[in-house]
């Protein structure tokens, strides 16, 4: 009978073996596929350095580092990123504790809080609550946003400098009318979270987050940073990689300035695809990972999460994050208990919708599908700019050649002067206008835009200063003439 027993069993694990080594050797293959996608991505996307992790069933299922950071040292999976928006997230997550724990309500408005916030604002401004921060629909422009962010702050109390500022700005929608996002939310919603704490940002962060979770490389201002091995990342020009000279901003970790290692973002994702309760517990749990708004047919904003759908109809939670030399991209289906990260050293606005086509082909790569073929080639724009800046540079040196031989009428060159002044002034205004960003921020995300618009404005100025010029020579020439025979 034991014989028999035993004859079962090995009959059972000789059929089960092969299913088991072909399921290794496809996963292998799989990580392998990813592993090659990554090299060849950012050989040709020219990003100097990138981290990928990926988190299944709570497990880190894959995770490696490649290139270098801004300093010529090799990146390893302890090596810190700039996490720009997903940092976002995170300052939800101080709050949603703050929730648990009684210290704040959701339908709070910011002055129950902040005090100080409504001591020279509007009563609309004072009635913005909680829940409208969270999920950007406070009214707040985009605009608005940018222009208190980036500002390269050597303080972390310049939050509250900045938020206190926000407090006298005008609302572009009434609160709760519609969503805008804007980084004027989660500074204003960092604030307060050190205002209920009685801890600076960095400090709650460390100790409620960051070290609960084993995010031991995690750090939210400039000292913590450097210590845990920050170092500078890339700005892109003309698609080329320069190492950014932009200083880190104390005053902006709770919207973008967060760092963290690939081995904290997967505890982070681990986190986030564990059912149990930890951190917080499981309702506050199913708070922080639910949508707030719906702000297109197809995507929500829950809290500093992004939540759209799979092509199987799975809910997916992501962002995006940016600074001005860092790219991340995270996702996570929880149905599915996946989820992915990508941590990158480079940056360009004309260039961020790669990365979010790199995230959804490493989704299709786990998926076992094949990722769509990488994208080549210099954004139009760019060239365009290029071009115009050339032609007007080749006018200029035509003008300063003509100058001294031609006559220039005073009526005629001083009016079409004054145009060509008026085109130079208007440029940078009009610019900012149909970006809807400040110059600031077209300086820091696109330099080489930024310095070929500046070029254009220069060429535009010197040719209306060359026809005025060249206006007044023939006007002497006239006077001297007629002197002469006179």
């Amino acid at each position: 009978m034991r014989k028999k027993w035993m004859f079962t069993i090995l009959s059972v694990l000789v059929f089960l073996f092969p299913t088991f080594d072909h399921a290794v050797e496809a996963e292998d293959a799989r990580f392998g596929k990813i592993d090659l996608y990554m090299k060849e991505m950012m050989e040709e996307y020219k990003i100097p350095g990138l981290s990928v992790a990926v988190v299944q069933d709570e497990d880190i299922v894959f995770t490696n580092s490649y290139g270098v950071t801004g300093e010529g040292n090799a990146v390893s999976s302890k090596t810190p990123f700039l996490l720009g928006s997903i940092s976002k997230s995170m300052t939800a997550l101080g709050i949603v504790q703050l929730l648990e724990s009684g210290q704040v309500d959701l339908d709070g408005s910011v002055g129950d809080y902040l005090p100080w916030f409504t001591e020279e604002t509007s009563p609309e401004v004072s009635s913005i609550t909680i829940r409208q921060l969270l999920a950007q629909t406070s009214g707040y422009s985009t605009f608005t946003g940018l222009e208190y962010s980036d500002v390269a702050a050597k303080e972390a109390s310049t939050l509250k400098e900045n938020v206190r500022n926000l407090s006298r700005e005008k609302l572009s929608k009434a609160p709760g009318e519609e969503h805008q996002y804007s980084n004027a939310n989660y500074m204003i919603l960092g604030a307060i979270l050190e205002e209920v704490s009685g801890q600076s940002y960095a400090d709650y962060m460390e100790k409620h987050v960051f070290g609960p979770l084993g995010m031991s490389m995690a750090a939210a201002d400039e000292k913590r940073a450097a210590q845990t091995g920050f170092e500078k990342g890339f700005q892109s020009w003309f698609g080329y990689p320069r190492v950014s000279s932009i200083p880190y901003d104390n005053s902006g970790a709770s919207y973008g300035y967060i760092t963290a290692s690939i081995d904290d973002m997967a505890r982070y994702l681990q986190f986030l695809l564990q059912e149990n309760e930890g951190l917080i517990r499981r309702e506050y749990k199913e708070l922080f990972l639910s949508p707030l708004v719906q702000y297109r047919t197809d995507r929500a904003y829950g809290l500093g999460w992004r939540i759209s759908e799979t092509d199987q109809g799975e809910a997916m939670l992501w962002h995006s994050g940016s600074t001005p030399e860092a790219r991340a991209e995270i996702f996570f289906i929880p149905d599915r208990g996946m989820g992915a990260v990508i941590l990158s050293n480079k940056d360009h606005i004309l260039e961020e919708a790669r990365l979010i086509q790199v995230s959804k082909d490493l989704r299709s790569i786990i998926d076992g599908q094949d990722p769509k073929p990488l994208s080549v080639g210099t954004h139009p724009l760019i060239w365009l700019l290029a071009g115009i800046w050339i032609i007007l540079m080749i006018i200029v040196v035509w003008m300063l050649i003509i100058t001294n031989k031609r006559s220039f009428k005073l009526h005629l060159a001083l009016p079409f002067s004054l145009i060509l002044f008026v085109i130079s002034g208007g440029i940078i205004p009009l610019f900012t206008s149909l970006s809807s960003s400040p110059w600031n921020s077209i300086r820091l995300f696109a330099p080489d835009i930024a310095y070929l618009t500046l070029g254009i404005v220069a060429c535009v100025a010197i040719m209306g200063l060359l026809l005025l010029y060249g206006a007044l020579v023939s006007w002497r020439r006239r006077q001297k003439s007629i002197s002469h025979r006179a």
